[in-house]
């Protein structure tokens, strides 16, 4: 006998969109039912707040913004399910023309910034520039009202808005605080801590299909987007819809992280960011604010578990709780923030930017490389028969050449210019702002020239070249993905030509 499905809402925090995709496919592909729930989707029409939709329990689930850590301090007792964005995608966007060329050239600006804008409040602090500083007004969540002159500045989703100005060949200059470090998550899946304590197992099988349904949609996006054209809403085209699943791509990282991951270490510099904003204490608690799945039970499992814990002596237990007390103290620092920031985006042993980095960096160039109608190159470059060292030489050796490659790649570039480490031998690079496709071969030339000359290690002398694949903006690729590929089908393509050798990309 089949048993109903409980039916739940959830609260969204906007009108439907492509933001909102791995829901809609939780519904569409039964994910839902499967967990054995009748769920209802809730548009967020002018005037509604999907905090307080949950708290007076129009709905059960909402999606919010990282503001979800003040509430929590105000005494509303929300709890954070899952992170959907891990890079939260409001920036401020300012007319070209009005003379804004940095970020504190929009003092005295016409300013439109929608509520619940912390990031930016914060990135603008840190910046020095006060809100009593600017001209606010109301936001009208319209684009014209920047092309047409009647705002200098807005705030807004890169994911969004750029779309239409771009379409209207539309000169901006686009603001992030992740430019200033202040790096908040974005569309938090949450709900509170009575759903929480009377539904655990609605709770668990609510956001296991919700991730499951976001998994799907962004391997899907096209599908997904023709269902919301045919389901929920056609008030933007489809190449809008498509636009913002492109983006939001960048934002998800889940060439990365799982969907709806989240890291304490990030939720402690969120609440630090607030705390210098004078909006949360110092070293604000967060427990009891971010969900943590229940692992399964397991009584072998436990029972050795409690076998061991009753075998430790007090000297052990005293040393683990004087070792936690300080682990806990240098996750708290600032210093610390700082270096795991830097750890997770840089390359342990070279220093260099990692994928994440260079892919960030990637999306910004293309923005701006788009914006101002100039050409940009994206290289791969894989060390030629880098195995051989470290089979005949050992792998410090080999550790030590990556190294010093890294020094010479990094000298022969331009402050500009970006390269990355993102694998054993292979390196990503990329020139800004090139003329043309001999310009960006004429970088990979002094490359390959910088590389020729014999590396010293450890009183051996280390020859080795390199293959490299070169693709150009706007030529071999619009997006990120695309260019990344065509540089690395360009650079087997060195390798088959016999190595040590450039090859620019070309179609087949």
């Amino acid at each position: 006998m089949a048993h109903a499905l409980e039916k739940v809402s959830l609260q969204l925090k906007w009108s439907h969109a492509f933001q909102f995709a791995g829901y809609y496919a939780a519904l569409e592909k039964g994910y839902y039912r499967e967990a054995g729930l009748d769920v209802q989707l809730r548009e967020a029409t002018p005037g509604v707040d999907p905090l307080q939709a949950v708290l007076t329990d129009q709905a059960q689930y909402g999606v919010g913004t990282s503001s979800l850590l003040l509430a929590r301090k105000s005494g509303k007792p929300v709890v954070v399910l899952a992170v959907i964005f891990q890079h939260s995608p409001l920036v401020l966007i300012a007319r070209e023309d009005s003379g804004t060329q940095a970020i504190h050239d929009i003092v005295g600006k016409r300013v439109m910034i929608e509520p619940q804008s912390d990031e930016l409040f914060a990135y603008l602090k840190q910046e020095g520039i006060t809100l009593d500083r600017l001209v606010q007004l109301p936001h009208s969540f319209n684009p014209e009202d920047l092309i047409e002159g009647r705002v200098d500045a807005i705030s807004a989703y890169v994911s969004n808005e750029p779309y239409y100005l771009d379409r209207a060949k539309f000169d901006y200059q686009v603001y992030t605080p992740r430019a200033g470090g202040i790096d908040f998550y974005g569309d938090n899946l949450f709900t509170t801590e009575q759903e929480l304590k009377a539904h655990p197992e609605r709770v668990r099988a609510f956001r296991e299909a919700s991730l499951r349904g976001w998994q799907y949609a962004m391997q899907h996006p096209e599908e997904i987007v023709d269902l919301l054209l045919a389901k929920y809403s056609t008030q933007h085209p489809r190449d809008f819809y498509l636009f913002e699943a492109q983006r939001m791509a960048s934002l998800m990282r889940t060439d990365l992280v799982e969907v709806g991951y989240m890291n304490r270490g990030r939720w402690r510099h969120i609440a630090n960011t607030y705390a210098d904003l004078g909006l949360l204490p110092g070293n604000y608690a967060l427990n009891g604010f971010l969900y943590e799945p229940a692992a399964p039970h397991d009584p072998t499992t436990l029972y050795i578990a409690l076998s061991l814990l009753a075998g430790v002596s007090a000297i052990a237990m005293y040393i683990y709780r004087i070792n936690h007390r300080l682990r806990l103290a240098l996750c708290e620092s600032r210093e610390a923030e700082g270096r795991i920031r830097h750890l997770a985006q840089h390359d342990p042993l070279t220093d260099l930017p990692n994928r994440a980095l260079f892919s960030d960096r990637l999306e910004q160039a293309l923005v701006n490389a788009k914006r101002d109608g100039q050409q940009l190159a994206v290289i791969f470059m894989d060390l030629d028969d880098f195995k051989q060292i470290n089979d005949n030489l050992g792998h410090g050796i080999g550790d030590c050449l990556l190294q010093q490659v890294a020094i010479r790649l990094r000298h022969s570039l331009r402050e500009s210019d970006t390269v990355a480490r993102v694998g054993g031998d292979e390196f990503i690079l990329l020139l800004r702002n090139i003329t043309d496709a001999p310009d960006a071969l004429a970088v990979a030339q002094k490359l390959c020239s910088a590389l020729a000359r014999p590396f010293e290690i450890d009183r051996h002398l280390i020859n080795i070249s390199a293959s490299i694949g070169i693709a150009l903006y706007p030529e071999h690729g619009l997006g990120s993905i695309e260019l990344l590929k065509h540089a690395d089908e360009a650079m087997y393509e060195a390798k088959r030509a016999g190595r040590n050798r450039v090859q620019v990309f070309a179609q087949a």
